[in-house]
């Protein structure tokens, strides 16, 4: 469906039922072409099934926080000794 913006703004019921059934509508302005279609809501997991593509979505094992990952590692290098507090 195309429609100049005035005719848009004023059949929007129209317009939006246009968009429900699948139909893009082309909105003409002045400055271009506007494209008004429905989206389907966003997905709670949208990389269900995809988990064997190049490794792509594979989750960490383990969920430790970046703060907790460098107090470890330091801990390694310094033999995990515990500095004194003054």
């Amino acid at each position: 469906m195309k429609t100049t913006l005035t005719e848009f703004q004023r059949n929007f019921r129209k317009a939006r039922e246009a968009a429900d059934r699948g139909d893009p509508v082309i909105v003409k302005g002045e400055s271009g072409e506007y494209l008004f279609e429905r989206r389907s809501a966003p997905a709670e997991h949208p990389f269900v099934g995809l988990e064997g593509v190049f490794g792509a979505v594979k989750l960490p094992r383990d969920k430790v926080s970046l703060r907790e990952k460098i107090r470890r590692r330091l801990g390694t290098k310094n033999g995990n000794r515990r500095r004194r507090t003054a």
